[in-house]
């Protein structure tokens, strides 16, 4: 359950979630190409550190193993 809240708050997902809400809200006021572009960014930039992070964290469990 931490590790979830501690996700939810973290400076990744904020930043994430303000670029998916800015892109809410540009799609509601008529500009409908930009603000999805924001969505798609925003949520691509979050998934690509949640995997750059994911990454490091394998490879450093891999390299106690040996």
């Amino acid at each position: 359950m931490r590790k979830i809240l501690k996700k939810f708050t973290s400076r990744k997902f904020l930043a994430a979630f303000a670029g998916v809400s800015a892109g809410i809200y540009m799609i509601s006021c008529g500009s409908v190409s930009e603000g999805t572009t924001a969505i798609v960014a925003s949520v691509v930039s979050y998934l690509a550190a949640e995997g750059i992070i994911d990454a490091k964290s394998a490879g450093a469990s891999a390299d106690e193993k040996e």
